[in-house]
């Protein structure tokens, strides 16, 4: 089976990848203040939403990595369609296997997928790496808003070291000699409407194709999911943008 099925399944009606609203990304778009004929990188971008609005917004010129080939299928045809495609670049591959130019962005981003290097002070380091001094990073990531229940890791398969606070996802930036310029958080309707669309799709998907041989384990797995963040992660769980200066 496609490993990434159930993530394209799930994520189906959403334009975000990420519990972001659309409003909330175009203010952090303009918040990028980017010089003219910037190379932005963003890496797990999904269907590249962000990552087209920054290009657009900016008249820069853009670098989308993601491993899921049906997402980048749907970046490369919204590209397309607003006239970017020319100035796109598109890896469907880990961002392990491709050997990127050090210091050759002007601004490197990752919302949500730090897991493509690690964890967040792992990914923090290796984006900024790849800009150039005065360029920026942004990342996205979950943070603990309080204490996680042992109940709660257990179904995460996770610990309580697998993600820092929101203060400490910062920190991790001062920590590598970055500057911070902005951080936020997502509110809870955000939250909900990602996770709602998330469940959403699924439960669709196992209605309307009740002989599919994912069916069955779907509606399982979405219906334990949804409980979960209905019981733990709603409350334990925020969502963190940061957004740092190389110096």
């Amino acid at each position: 089976m496609n490993r990434f099925r159930f993530t394209t399944l799930a994520h189906r009606d959403h334009l975000f990848c990420s519990p972001m609203s659309s409003a909330r990304v175009d203010e952090l778009v303009e918040l990028l203040d980017l010089p003219a004929s910037s190379r932005v990188l963003d890496v797990g971008c999904g269907k590249a939403e962000f990552l087209l609005r920054a290009v657009q917004r900016h008249a820069a010129t853009g670098v989308g990595v993601d491993p899921n080939g049906d997402f980048l299928r749907v970046a490369r045809t919204t590209a397309g369609a607003r006239g970017l495609a020319e100035r796109m670049e598109w890896h469907e591959a880990p961002v392990a296997d491709l050997a990127l130019e050090p210091a050759s962005f002007d601004l490197a981003i990752c919302l949500g997928s730090s897991h493509a290097f690690g964890n967040f002070a792992q990914a923090l380091a290796a984006l900024a790496a790849l800009v150039r001094p005065g360029g920026q990073v942004l990342m996205a990531d979950p943070y603990w808003r309080q204490e996680p229940a042992p109940d709660f890791l257990a179904f995460l398969k996770a610990s309580a070291n697998t993600h820092l606070t929101h203060a400490g996802n910062e920190a991790a930036g001062l920590a590598l000699g970055l500057a911070p310029l902005y951080s936020g958080v997502s509110n809870a309707d955000e939250w909900d409407h990602y996770e709602g669309l998330f469940c959403r799709a699924v439960e669709r998907f196992a209605q309307e194709h009740p002989q599919d041989p994912d069916a069955a384990s779907y509606r399982e797995r979405i219906r334990a999911w949804r409980d979960c963040y209905r019981r733990w992660s709603r409350d334990t769980m925020g969502f963190g943008f940061y957004l740092f200066l190389k110096p």
